[in-house]
């Protein structure tokens, strides 16, 4: 199953699409009780999937891997830096070109600041799963050179998703005598990442960044029960790795 259709098959499955088209199917068959059902149970599960403790839940599963600590980046043996792609800014008015999204550029910046403190080289990874453009490693490299005053060297700009990614970078790294490297993405998707890059060989050093739901303990009790956007986008999110590594336990 190729990129697209497996995401196809998840925005359709996720929210806010999945609760709205089971909804629909409920209000096509209105007449009947169990069509009555169908639109009870999307209502609810739109709602369930909009609290911010629904989502205090999920990434609490998610976001196994600790922060790294000042002294484990001073103290690690690895010997590159690999930056994930995180999506890409199509077309920037302001640019004019695309760029990156905000959240590759907190990985980019996060890396850049590893950089510094090791010194060692980062290869960014991501390709463009729509098909246009530039990559998203081509797109990181750009930035780091010219934002970050670090040159990129290599790169994978193949990959459309995190299986890719770790194929990729495995075969690149052992072309390159590397061995272990530091590896960058958001903390909710950092077990999937990490496992598939284990899969395919690559020593690693997980270094999660973007961590959800931190300061939950400074949040009124109430405002944990109110929907809001941002937390039904955070879930849904969430859901996309729950399902990505139930996908990826298949392979």
């Amino acid at each position: 199953m190729d990129s697209l259709n497996t995401q196809l098959i998840s925005t359709l499955i996720l929210p806010p699409a999945g609760p709205l088209l089971l909804g629909l199917i409920g209000l096509l068959l209105w007449a009947t009780a169990f069509g009555r059902k169908l639109v009870v149970i999307a209502l609810l599960l739109q709602i369930t999937l909009s609290l911010p403790i629904t989502g205090e839940l999920i990434f609490s599963t998610l976001q196994k891997h600790p922060p790294l600590s000042r002294q484990q980046i001073q103290d690690n043996q690895a010997q590159a830096i690999v930056v994930l792609g995180g999506g890409r800014y199509r077309e920037a008015p302001e640019y004019g070109s695309d760029t990156a999204s905000l959240r590759l550029l907190s990985r980019l910046r996060y890396a850049a600041n590893i950089a510094r403190e090791t010194g060692l080289p980062i290869i960014p990874s991501g390709g463009k799963p729509g098909g246009k453009g530039d990559s998203e490693a081509e797109i990181s490299a750009k930035i780091l050179l010219l934002d970050y005053g670090i040159s990129v060297r290599h790169m994978d700009k193949r990959s459309r998703n995190t299986w890719e990614n770790a194929r990729n970078i495995a075969q690149l790294i052992d072309g390159l005598d590397i061995k272990k490297v530091i590896l960058i993405t958001d903390a909710a998707h950092m077990p999937r990442a990490a496992d598939a890059f284990k899969r395919h060989g690559v020593q690693l050093i997980p270094a999660p960044i973007n961590f959800e739901y931190q300061l939950q303990g400074e949040r009124p009790n109430y405002e944990r029960f109110i929907p809001s956007m941002t937390a039904a986008m955070n879930i849904s999110l969430g859901l996309h790795e729950l399902l990505g590594q139930f996908w990826y336990s298949l392979k």
